[in-house]
């Protein structure tokens, strides 16, 4: 008599074959198809943060400008990806914030002489661009976020996506704000960007041509700038230095112009780039006329004697437009200002407005010194330094750094 073999256990090994193949195939599909599109939106949601951190990093760039106060904020460069049992992840997404190379900024009236250090603190003006580019694994087309010339556009090869609105030309105002320092840094981290406050100098000039350096089209220059200036006037050319947009203006307006640094001070903060030369120091952007030759400290008092070599003048409106506080006490909020032995003519806020004085603080002539005191709201260190930034009845602008001993 034969024997029938049992066929039950080969069954079972080949359904256990089957089921195994089965997984492998769900696990293949599972780490080359959900795991990637779980990780590109990992990546597009930190690119939406990152997004809106260079927003702030804008917007505390101009509140540092225009308030004269340090600013900080952060950007987190890069993310991980959360932790899997069984699967594989990539390397994590990681970002680059860095700083372009300086490039020159030209402003001329409208005879076409260059009037830039006549309107900006400083001997050298230049200023670069911030930018983040990410790199990431699966969320491809990312782009550069990128500042320059105080707006941000999300940049995509020649393409772009408006992120902010610019400060540069609003109505009859022109605003310049250099960017200097340097940032170049790399990772998953969460960095520090620290914009320092430079002085700002302001007058009324009739201004020909603004030329900025820029990695920004034709195209988008002229719709930042829609309902400001003429399209017909804004033209962005290729030099081998890089790339200008060059906006012609052909009227009067108000110059407002001064640098931030990144990390640090900007060099054009002081006469010898170190924001602590005291009175004898050169005050580059003060008329040549009118210097201030001492200080005298005493509590809240501060007596600034200015020696007018020329015709007699008067300061009209006056402004501190930065302060800097060394060691402890409290930091003043204001300060009254007066030509010695006559009524105060104002208060000024710190990093406030230009004040309008009255009576207006007269400086003779013809080599007098007169004596102009400010009576702060807290008392002053010897260390503490400022910038006092006044405007003549001549038209002129002057600013003179008032630095500690």
């Amino acid at each position: 008599m034969e024997l029938v073999g049992d066929e039950r256990a080969q069954s079972i090994q080949i359904g256990a074959v089957l089921l195994f193949a089965v997984l492998l195939i769900a696990f293949s599909s599972y780490q080359a198809f959900i795991i990637p599109n779980q990780n590109r939106q990992v990546e597009f949601n930190h690119n939406q943060q990152v997004q809106r951190d260079m927003v702030e990093v804008r917007n505390t760039l101009l509140d540092t400008y225009s308030g004269g106060d340090d600013g900080y904020t952060e950007v987190t460069l890069g993310t991980t990806f959360p932790p899997r049992l069984l699967a594989l992840n990539p390397p994590s997404a990681t970002g680059s914030l860095s700083t372009t190379d300086p490039r020159p900024i030209t402003i001329e009236d409208r005879n076409g002489t260059d009037i830039t250090t006549d309107v900006c603190p400083g001997d050298n003006v230049e200023t670069q661009s911030l930018e983040y580019t990410p790199s990431y694994s699966t969320y491809r087309g990312a782009g550069t976020l990128r500042y320059e010339s105080s707006f941000l556009l999300h940049a995509f090869g020649s393409e772009s996506v408006q992120l902010t609105d610019q400060t540069l030309i609003q109505g009859d105002r022109l605003q310049i704000l250099p960017l200097t320092g340097d940032i170049s840094v790399g990772g998953t981290q969460t960095v520090a960007v620290e914009p320092r406050a430079g002085v700002v100098d302001t007058s009324t000039r009739a201004v020909g041509n603004v030329t900025l350096p820029t990695q920004t089209s034709e195209s988008r220059w002229r719709q930042l700038l829609d309902g400001q200036v003429d399209p017909s006037n804004v033209t962005v050319t290729n030099g081998a230095a890089g790339s200008n947009v060059t906006i012609t203006l052909n009227e009067q307006v108000t110059v407002e112009c001064g640098p931030v640094g990144l990390g640090q001070s900007p060099t054009a903060v002081s006469g010898d780039g170190g924001g602590d030369g005291g009175a004898d120091a050169i005050n580059p952007a003060a008329p040549g006329n009118i210097r201030l030759v001492s200080e005298v400290r005493n509590n809240k008092n501060m007596t600034l004697t200015f020696n007018n070599s020329a015709g007699v003048n008067n300061i009209t409106d006056s402004r501190i437009n930065f302060y800097k506080k060394q060691g402890g006490g409290a930091t003043p909020s204001s300060a009254s200002i007066r030509r010695v032995g006559e009524p105060a003519s104002g208060t000024l806020d710190i990093g406030g407005p230009y004040e309008s004085l009255s009576p207006k603080i007269r400086l003779d002539g013809k080599g007098t010194e007169t004596a102009v005191r400010l009576t702060f709201d807290t008392n002053i260190n010897q260390n503490d330094w400022f910038i006092l930034s006044v405007q003549l009845e001549t038209g002129e602008t002057g600013l003179y750094f008032v630095a500690g001993s």
